[in-house]
């Protein structure tokens, strides 16, 4: 949060202005062109080009407009147990295993990996935590970290992630559609690439060409996705 909190106060420095709490109900389109956002109070905000990051509610805002992108919402859990003593300092992860763990400034363990969760109503973004993924989880943090094992568990929830089938982002114009820009689809990994991918959605936005060898192949009409 720290992170999203500096870009922000980085964006509004550079003069963007954020509203926060504002829901998009749909993209306006007119004659194959987007001109604009209708918010869920029903105003309207004008605009020649929309940028469409909205994760796993990405499919429902394209659906207005015939498209229906290859994408796949999955519910992903977290865990956070009760502080412990300090033994970990940087994010812990496992090639065969389903792992991402860190240790926050308070000692509790940060657990994550991809342990599945339900969805219990998407749209509104309600989830329901599974016991075994919560017990999977905590017995591969506890082999790989054993001190892990000596914390209860405080929190566990989950997160709406968007996923295609080869896992690799949709970026780019949405074919069709002059003026709708869409990066979504990152299969768990958006934050960590969101500085270069922020780089190459304002260029494509100014109509430049956005270092076309890095994102050509992200595009949502890619052959990889065919059929899908």
């Amino acid at each position: 949060m720290a992170t999203v909190q500096a870009f922000v106060a980085a964006a509004r420095r550079l003069g963007a202005r954020i509203e926060e709490s504002v829901g998009v109900k749909r993209l306006v389109v007119e004659r194959g062109r987007v001109v604009g956002i209708e918010r869920g109070n029903g105003s309207r905000q004008p605009c020649g080009v929309a940028i469409l990051t909205a994760g796993a509610w990405t499919s429902a805002l394209l659906a207005g407009l015939g498209v229906k992108p290859p994408l796949q919402t999955r519910p992903l859990q977290m865990l956070l147990t009760e502080p412990g003593p300090k033994v970990l300092a940087p994010v812990v992860s496992c090639f065969d295993k389903k792992l991402s763990l860190k240790q926050l400034d308070d000692g509790a363990y940060l657990i994550g990996g991809g342990w599945p969760a339900r969805i219990a109503d998407h749209e509104a973004n309600r989830w329901e935590v599974l016991d075994d993924s919560v017990k999977g989880s905590l017995e591969v943090a506890g082999d790989v970290c054993p001190a892990v094992r000596g914390c209860g568990l405080a929190r566990s929830w989950a997160g709406l992630e968007a996923f295609t089938p080869d896992e690799l982002p949709l970026i780019g114009p949405v074919p069709g559609v002059e003026g709708v820009i869409v990066a979504a689809g990152f299969s768990g990994h958006g934050f960590a690439l969101s500085p270069v991918v922020g780089d190459v959605l304002a260029r494509l936005a100014l109509g430049r060409d956005a270092l076309l060898p890095l994102w050509s192949d992200l595009r949502l009409d890619r052959p990889s996705l065919a059929g899908s």
